[in-house]
């Protein structure tokens, strides 16, 4: 074991899953922000350029579409975004006329969300581009990979969920 890494844990081999990490560039969660990076940078040109939408506003549109109605404040977990980021989203969706607010059908005092007929529209043609895109980054793997990533994928993503939740003492939308 190289100097460097003995030194990054206190003299002691790390003990666990992980394997070795010389620097943070060998780090599994910061090459998952690498990839996510590197979506995101190219996500927000498209979703600009093509249709007059940032990403958080794609996905905002996309996560009503999907769930809808659905109250901000569920929203705002699902995307991981503080409830002022989403209000901020929302209102901009609003001013574009893709998403619409009605009363709560559960909660009468309470307000939820619903894309609206132009929202219905633009979703379908953006979430074309988004399975488009999707097809050309999953192309360096197989469909056996493909596969083993989204399962391994999915239950690293419910497990953090979990460790979220008791830091945060509360449950989360999931």
């Amino acid at each position: 074991m190289s100097r460097d890494l003995k030194d990054a844990f206190g003299g002691r081999a790390p003990v666990g899953k992980h394997p070795a990490a010389a620097t943070i560039e060998d780090v599994i969660t910061f090459q998952l922000h690498i990839l996510v990076a590197i979506g995101e940078r190219a996500g927000q040109h498209w979703s600009e350029r093509m249709f007059d939408l940032s990403l958080n506003e794609w996905r905002l549109l996309a996560l009503v579409k999907a769930r809808g109605p659905c109250r901000a404040s569920d929203l705002a977990d699902l995307l991981l975004m503080d409830k002022s980021q989403t209000s901020r989203v929302i209102k901009s969706l609003q001013k574009k006329d893709l998403i619409q607010n009605m009363a709560d059908p559960t909660d009468g005092r309470a307000v939820v969300l619903k894309t609206s007929q132009k929202g219905n529209a633009l979703y379908k043609d953006v979430f074309a581009e988004v399975m488009n895109s999707n097809e050309r980054i999953l192309a360096a793997l197989s469909v056996e990979e493909v596969e083993a990533f989204e399962k391994t994928l999915k239950k690293l993503i419910g497990h953090s969920q979990d460790l979220l939740e008791v830091r945060l003492g509360r449950k989360i939308v999931r």
